[in-house]
């Protein structure tokens, strides 16, 4: 720090006066701005951190965000919300911007669900609450477009079926497990569903009536009766069918998802929709007798839903009878020994079934809850 000289006369006699600094011997007037510069000599050393002010960058930057966003440029998008956070970490629009960003980036192989839950929970919690609404709905619609997208995964069976039609060539009697064995896409799906989920667990039930969030939860809904349903029609390419704890779970998550939803919304997804493991084609009977819907079968159908089903031991039969009877109807069922045995022995269960008071007249195949 060098002492005040005046420019003018080089005297060093300057004193402060009515706020501003004057030259005793030729009265140049200097600011105190002016001062403090006329006394700082050579690099000045200032310890620890310099802050800049860039605070005036971050609306354009917000801008650019927003559009780039707007065009799923999602890496662009992300590289200015990290220079605007660099500069305000408590910007709530960058926070959901990124939550945005992380969401369309996202993949079936990489569903990012814990980075967009973090995102989304800081763009709350930096507006005061004012994003919540906006934020649950983000957090459903990746729920919604994940879940349809598992669908059509799952539902992609063409060439799974040609597996299977070439394990009955080589093992019959092994072809459903072997082609169960084989379905890489089904074993991830069923890995990664759990994680989806939580985007619809962790936005509070209270807030689910919200006229735009309902609308999103039971789209959801539908989504996961659906998905569901594609992953009961995936073990049927197996002949086999999702278990009675399978069921059980699929139901309750269908019920939690709907939890908070106006009552008035509730019976369109009704969780009966959610089929029935032991519910499926009686495949030696409908081979034997030539259709699902005829007196005998509807008395089997009976017995199967309301006696076997009714213990361990029966349901066990039941998956068995799947798993076996497809192949077996595959190979032999349209030989005429075939249907003479089966017919001589359904004949005999049938009229027993009967006469201990099981009915032969039209069926609907029983709902499990």
């Amino acid at each position: 720090m060098k002492p005040l000289t005046c420019e003018m006369c080089g005297s060093t006699n300057i004193l402060k006066q009515d706020g501003v600094f004057v030259c005793q011997s030729c009265g140049t007037k200097y600011s105190v701005e002016e001062a403090k510069k006329m006394m700082v000599e050579g690099v000045v050393n200032i310890e620890g951190k310099v802050k800049i002010d860039q605070s005036d960058k971050v609306p354009n930057l917000l801008s650019l965000a927003q559009n780039a966003i707007d065009s799923l440029n999602v890496d662009e998008a992300e590289s200015y919300v990290k220079r605007i956070l660099e500069i305000d970490c408590d910007n709530a629009q960058a926070w959901f911007i990124k939550m945005k960003a992380i969401g369309l980036s996202s993949s079936i192989d990489n569903l990012r669900v814990t980075e967009i839950i973090s995102a989304g929970k800081k763009a709350i919690e930096k507006s005061n609450g004012e994003l919540e609404i906006d934020v649950y709905g983000f957090y459903i619609t990746v729920l919604n477009v994940n879940l349809q997208s598992f669908t059509e995964q799952l539902q992609n069976t063409g060439a799974l079926k040609q597996i299977y039609e070439l394990n009955c060539i080589s093992n019959p009697f092994k072809a459903s497990e072997l082609t169960a064995d084989s379905d890489e896409i089904f074993a991830f799906i069923m890995s990664q569903y759990e994680l989806l989920l939580s985007l619809r667990y962790v936005i509070p039930d209270d807030k689910v009536a919200h006229e735009e969030l309902s609308c999103l939860v039971g789209f959801a809904a539908k989504n996961w009766i659906n998905f569901t349903q594609a992953v009961n029609a995936r073990f049927n390419v197996f002949k086999s069918n999702l278990n009675e704890e399978s069921v059980t779970e699929f139901r309750a998550i269908l019920n939690r998802i709907k939890q908070g939803l106006p009552s008035g919304n509730l019976d369109t997804f009704n969780e009966e929709h959610i089929s029935n493991p032991s519910s499926g084609p009686c495949y030696v009977a409908t081979a034997v007798y030539g259709s699902y819907d005829c007196p005998e079968v509807w008395t089997l159908r009976r017995f199967r839903d309301y006696t076997l089903a009714e213990t361990w031991y029966g349901r066990a039969f039941i998956r068995t009878y799947y798993a076996v009877s497809p192949t077996l109807v595959k190979w032999v069922g349209n030989t005429a020994i075939f249907k003479r045995i089966c017919l001589a022995l359904l004949d005999g269960l049938v009229r027993k079934l009967q006469v201990n008071g099981v009915e032969s007249t039209p069926y609907k195949d029983r709902i499990f809850k």
